[in-house]
């Protein structure tokens, strides 16, 4: 599997995540098949061809920077950033005036749990997560799951599109806030089917639409900033 580069514009990114889909879904294709036989693992390596490393990768837990956190479980951006954003924001106090404000202008989000998308994205997924424990009927859950699958998605992309607000890697930006896009345009329309066939939650429903509306928009805005600072050559 390719390894991602500085040198990556958006499409390499985008082949790069499109081809982790298809292996992801090759490999629990193959789960679903072998994994109740002896030697399941060695099984679905043998089929998933050379490519594959079934063996996990040397670590040492430096998750910012490691080339393979895109990919790796331990790695998810909650985990690696975290440290990220303690350090940052050592830095922010050390670097604040003598009035205690900020040295910058502040009108970044260095956080991705302060950034106004992030927080939107968070507030449908729990308002759902609600829905789909207390509310919603049985029979409607296989939509509802679909929904959540959708919704986290989405969360987990903007999160990795997001990093620290920098914008330093908008290219990656760029590939993920699509992904985060098209997961929330996934949920929605699976919520307007729920509401055809079940009028009687058409409110509460709304709601959690409204949520995903909102941050449908702001992502637009987001993917847009993250052309702008790609600049021409990748903004096309």
């Amino acid at each position: 599997m390719l390894q991602p580069s500085d040198d990556w514009d958006e499409f390499d990114w985008e082949r790069a995540l499109r081809d982790g889909d298809d292996f992801a879904h090759r490999y629990f294709r193959l789960l679903r098949r072998f994994c109740d036989l002896p030697g399941s693992n060695e099984l679905i390596a043998r089929h998933l061809g050379p490519e594959f490393d079934a063996e996990l990768h040397d670590c040492d837990f430096d998750c910012d920077t490691c080339a393979n956190r895109w990919e790796c479980d331990f790695g998810a951006a909650a985990d690696w950033q975290a440290g990220d954003a303690e350090d940052a924001a050592d830095a922010s106090a050390a670097e604040a005036g003598e009035d205690g404000e900020p040295a910058g202008d502040g009108d970044e989000s260095l956080f991705y749990e302060s950034d106004p998308t992030f927080i939107l994205l968070r507030q449908a997924a729990i308002g759902w997560c609600n829905i789909y424990a207390a509310i919603l009927p049985a029979e409607a859950r296989p939509l509802g799951l679909r929904a959540l699958f959708h919704i986290g998605r989405a969360v987990a992309n903007f999160v990795y599109s997001l990093e620290e607000g920098t914008y330093d890697q908008s290219a990656s930006g760029i590939a993920f806030a699509k992904r985060s896009l098209a997961h929330v345009n996934l949920a929605v329309g699976l919520l307007n089917q729920l509401m055809q066939e079940k009028p009687r939650l058409k409110k509460i429903l709304v709601t959690i639409r409204g949520h995903l509306m909102r941050a449908n928009q702001a992502l637009i805005d987001h993917l847009q900033r993250c052309r702008r600072e790609a600049g021409p050559q990748q903004a096309t």
